[in-house]
């Protein structure tokens, strides 16, 4: 069976409608299923399912595909990957052979998992005893430390390595995904040595990278893995695989900073807990937390510079229309250090009591910044956020919260914006048209082809999916740009298409024509240009009859 049939096979027995229902609250309306789209930050139902057609389509961001994509993107995985998964689900029988060799990215994956494994049993481990005393002292329960899958990299240069040797792993493959150093002599030597091991997962829960606590002395305290091609710091949160169930169920998500910080929290029943993983919170990360929940609650460290984390965190959900509070801790203290000195009912009582996301940034700006200050931030804050309904909500809410009238506000503001940006269209209406009749009428179409009508559309992403579809290629081998204008086509044009269809083609041939005349009169001109220019009357002459004939 090759790749095609492969494909074929899995759209003819698996239903999409079931797949897309795992991650998201579909509601039928019709014939179709709607609901929030999970691939961007909205509350409106414009994601649709068309069961009977195979494929998904969101009027917002103009995500679009078939069941394959969507478990591609809802995972975060290579097209083999979600091929390989939905395979084996609908029971078809795959050889390894067409898929060819596993991708770095499955070797990466798969370093990772040994890694994980060989750590864990290090920490249950004679030499794993002052790991286990230090867990023990930050009362991080073995329930915990086996959920989160907590290990100990031992007080050696070559563990790991030779672990990785004994299971036949390649070490340049280990040096190329970080677990093992090269240095400048060409020794090699395990990159944790000595630490508490605290494995990151990405949403799926495979293993992607670790963060790793010194034990003793050692600086840095914290050594983190570098980011490789399963790894980007910017797109993962710590503990949010073991959290995600959690935080649909409580419809919000508690953000914090470390990750003894998160075991503490979950320890003490704070079960919708993660935390960022670096010194900011990213837009990706936000976006991955929309995907749960609208409601964030920011628990950071009381001192100044978690207050100004604070800031900027909450001004970066805001802007994504996300539901933002801020629970701000007493100085010196971290979530970990408060729930071990005061207890969970003293955190329960400061989250009840966190401040509205919003009137937290107001009133950070009216503390510490001028007046100029103040509507510089305005303005920055408002350029950040792309909706103008947004916009419109919270102009009302800044100019009460810094003490000044709407219409001042507005008066000081340089850069806000009244429209909204609209993404640009990479197919003319003339574009559109022709390929419209590749989707519904590929007889037509190949007659068309035969006349070279490719080289009159307007751009080269249509002349490339002219190609693509005057071929029969299936819709997953299709660009991102591509598959939405197809699946939309599909979905949507196809009765009307197919009752105009002729006054469409007569249409499409006669502009077809003109053009072709259009620019057989462009090249006669231009031809008559470099015959004059070269003195050749003879030429200029017989041009000049041309013309006459063609177009008089």
């Amino acid at each position: 069976m090759d790749l095609e049939e492969i494909i074929s096979e899995i759209k003819d027995r698996l239903n999409i409608v079931d797949i897309v229902s795992r991650y998201v609250e579909l509601r039928q309306v019709g014939s179709r299923f709607v609901a929030p789209c999970p691939f961007h930050q909205e509350t409106k139902p414009s994601f649709n399912v068309n069961p009977e057609k195979g494929f998904f389509y969101c009027f917002g961001c103009q995500a679009a595909g078939d069941v394959i994509h969507f478990y591609q993107r809802i995972n975060g995985l290579e097209f083999k990957e979600a091929l390989e998964d939905l395979a084996k689900e609908a029971g078809i029988s795959v050889d390894k052979k067409e898929f060819g060799k596993p991708s770095v990215k499955k070797i990466f994956l798969y370093l990772h998992k040994l890694a994980v494994d060989f750590f864990k049993k290090n920490l249950s481990s004679d030499s794993g005893k002052k790991a286990r005393d230090y867990l023990k002292k930050r009362n991080i329960s073995a329930l915990i430390s086996s959920n989160f899958e907590l290990g100990y990299s031992l007080n050696s240069w070559h563990s790991l390595e030779e672990f990785f040797r004994k299971k036949g792993v390649t070490i340049e493959d280990a040096i190329k995904c970080g677990l093992i150093i090269r240095n400048e002599k060409g020794h090699c030597y395990d990159r944790f040595r000595d630490r508490l091991m605290f494995p990151i997962l990405d949403y799926q829960g495979r293993v992607v990278a670790f963060g790793a606590r010194a034990l003793g002395d050692e600086e840095p305290k914290y050594l983190n893995s570098s980011e490789s091609l399963i790894y980007k710091k910017s797109e993962h949160l710590y503990g949010l695989y073991q959290a995600k169930q959690h935080i649909v169920k409580e419809k919000s998500v508690l953000l914090t900073e470390g990750y003894i910080d998160v075991l503490s929290l979950v320890e003490a029943g704070f079960k919708n807990s993660c935390a960022i993983l670096g010194t900011s919170l990213t837009k990706e990360q936000i976006f991955r937390l929309s995907q749960l929940t609208p409601k964030i609650i920011l628990l950071l460290d009381g001192d100044a510079a978690g207050q100004k984390a604070a800031l900027r965190s909450a001004e970066m959900i805001l802007s994504r229309g996300l539901d933002c509070q801020v629970a701000i801790l007493p100085n010196g203290e971290d979530a970990d250090s408060f729930l071990k000195k005061f207890g969970s009912k003293d955190l329960t009582y400061i989250l009840k009591n966190a401040e509205e996301g919003l009137a937290y940034c107001l009133k950070m700006v009216r503390e510490n910044k001028s007046p100029k200050e103040q509507i510089l931030w305005v303005e920055n804050f408002l350029d950040k956020i792309s909706d103008f309904k947004l916009k419109s909500f919270y102009l009302p809410k800044i100019a009460y919260g810094l003490g000044l009238s709407e219409s001042e506000l507005r008066q000081g503001l340089k850069n806000v914006s009244q429209t909204q940006t609209t993404k640009d269209s990479i197919f003319s209406n003339w574009d559109r048209d022709v390929l419209c009749i590749a989707i519904f009428s590929p007889q037509d179409a190949k007659i068309l082809d035969q006349e070279g009508i490719k080289h009159f559309l307007h751009t080269r992403q249509a002349q490339e999916l002219w190609d693509k579809l005057i071929k029969g290629e299936d819709v997953n081998f299709f660009t991102e740009e591509e598959r939405s204008f197809f699946i939309q086509v599909k979905l949507y044009k196809e009765k009307q298409f197919q009752i105009n269809r002729e006054s469409i083609l007569q249409e499409v041939k006669q502009r077809l024509e003109t053009k072709k005349k259009c620019l057989n009169r462009q090249n006669l001109l231009l031809a008559l240009k470099k015959a004059q220019n070269r003195g050749d009357q003879q030429e200029v002459k017989r041009i000049l009859s041309l013309l006459q004939k063609k177009f008089n």
